[in-house]
């Protein structure tokens, strides 16, 4: 998304940062459901329902922030929000599986 912010006036670089983000999404929806799969063994329908739900959820909540944004500027700057949206929820996701090993860890040298 901020290479189509960054390259949104060359044609050929918008379309290659479409085939990009769209060829991404299948794995992302694939390893979620590994996730929920992993952590909810025994009711996986539960699990597998409620990643459907979060993920058409974050499509949702992506049109809103897209339909707020555009009002005030172009749809350029709608794919630079979207793009620190998405850097902010992978730093966010990379500091809690840091957290989470730091915190193995110490729980492992306390015993």
């Amino acid at each position: 998304m901020l290479g189509l912010y960054a390259f949104g006036a060359h044609p050929v670089a918008v379309v290659m940062f479409l085939m990009l983000m769209g060829g991404a999404l299948g794995p992302v929806f694939m390893t979620t459901q590994n996730a929920m799969l992993h952590y909810a063994p025994g009711r996986t329908d539960i699990a597998l329902a409620a990643n459907s739900g979060a993920y058409n959820a974050g499509i949702a909540a992506g049109a809103a922030l897209g339909g707020l944004v555009l009002p005030l500027a172009d749809v350029r700057s709608a794919f630079l929000a979207g793009g620190l949206l998405t850097v902010g929820s992978c730093a966010v996701l990379l500091g809690g599986r840091l957290l989470g090993e730091r915190r193995c860890s110490e729980r492992s040298t306390r015993r």
